[in-house]
C-alpha cells in the first residue's frame, strides 16, 4: 500500500461492488478509449487492489484498475486494467497471458485478453403482442 500512497493524483474507492483505483477528480486527464482495457482472470481471491495495481504497472502506464468483489469481501477472481497506450495493452497480453502468479492458490494460468464491452440493453414494459423481430426492426439492431 505504501507505493500507492505516494501517488496523490489517484484514489482507491468502492463503486458498485468494485474496488477501483483511478485518477482523482482534480486531475485534468481524459479517460482513454475502451480498446485500452484488458481483462485479467484467474486471480487469487485474496489478491488485493494494491497488488493488482503494482502488477498492472509492470507493463506500462495505467489509467485505472478495477477489481470485482464477491459477497464475502474477497475479489471474484478477475479484474480490469485500463492502460494509457494501446501498445501497452499488447505488451500486457503477451507478457502475462498463460502465466502463473507466484502467490496464487488457484493453480490456474492467468487469462489476459482485451476487454469486451457489455452491450446489453434491458428494456422493460414491452407489449407481449409484438415478437422479437418487431422490436429488433424498431430499435435497428
Amino acid at each position: 500500500m505504501a507505493d500507492l500512497l505516494v501517488d496523490m493524483d489517484y484514489a482507491i474507492m468502492t463503486i458498485n461492488s468494485q474496488i477501483v483505483y483511478k485518477p482523482t477528480s482534480q486531475r485534468d486527464d481524459p479517460e482513454p478509449d475502451n480498446d485500452r482495457e484488458v481483462y485479467v482472470g484467474n486471480l487469487p481471491q485474496h489478491y488485493t487492489i494494491e497488488k493488482f495495481v503494482n502488477f498492472a504497472k509492470k507493463c506500462g502506464s495505467i489509467y485505472s484498475v478495477r477489481l470485482l468483489k464477491g459477497s464475502g469481501g474477497l475479489n471474484k477472481g478477475f479484474g480490469y486494467i485500463m492502460y494509457r497506450s494501446l501498445a501497452t495493452v499488447d505488451i500486457a497480453i503477451e507478457t502475462y497471458n498463460g502465466t502463473f502468479l507466484t502467490e496464487s492458490d488457484t493453480n490456474k494460468p492467468l487469462i489476459v485478453q482485451k476487454s469486451l464491452r457489455n452491450t446489453i440493453m434491458m428494456i422493460y414494459g414491452l407489449s407481449q403482442r409484438n415478437n422479437n423481430k418487431y422490436y429488433i426492426r424498431t430499435v435497428g439492431v
